[in-house]
């Protein structure tokens, strides 16, 4: 992970994010937590969260393109998926410790951490999870007012999903 850099434009590293985002994507590696959906270590990141959200933000209010904006709202969405590494490598050997029926198999339960305290912070990650993700909706919704965008108020997709974008430019 790199370290904050004055010179680095905005562009650089939304570019880099979508290249680790395109590299997740084909490999599905590393292989997914079934514990906590979707949750990737932080080391992956090429820069520190902070800073990738700043610089998808900035780049969101100068693009013009409707196909590019929802890809990099979509991008700003799934970065909070990314967790500390220590919870990560936490949630993985709890993961590993279930058998096939899905009981834990406490035999299986290495280490001196204690499996309450890793439940306890696996629901907690799973909440912060989840209001981080209406956060990061309330945030992209603001950054549309901004750029004079209306909610998106239908589901996209389907058959109706062109006209739907038709209608959300003319509101």
């Amino acid at each position: 992970m790199q370290t904050e850099n004055a010179n680095l434009h905005p562009k650089k590293i939304v570019s880099e994010y979508g290249d680790l985002l395109s590299l997740i994507n084909e490999q599905d590696n590393p292989e997914p937590l079934k514990i906590l959906p979707g949750a990737l270590p932080e080391s992956l990141l090429p820069f520190p969260q902070t800073i990738i959200r700043h610089a998808l933000s900035i780049y969101l209010l100068h693009q013009d393109y409707i196909e590019e904006r929802e890809i990099i709202e979509d991008a700003y969405a799934f970065l909070d998926n990314f967790i500390p590494d220590e919870e990560h490598d936490l949630f993985r050997s709890l993961q590993n410790s279930m058998s096939a029926k899905g009981r834990l198999d406490y035999s299986g339960w290495a280490g001196d951490t204690d499996l309450s305290y890793a439940m306890m912070l696996l629901r907690m990650r799973t909440r912060h999870m989840k209001k981080r993700k209406k956060q990061a909706a309330h945030e992209l919704k603001s950054l549309r007012r901004i750029i004079g965008l209306p909610d998106k108020i239908f589901p996209q997709g389907g058959e109706d999903a062109e006209e739907t974008q038709e209608l959300e430019l003319n509101l």
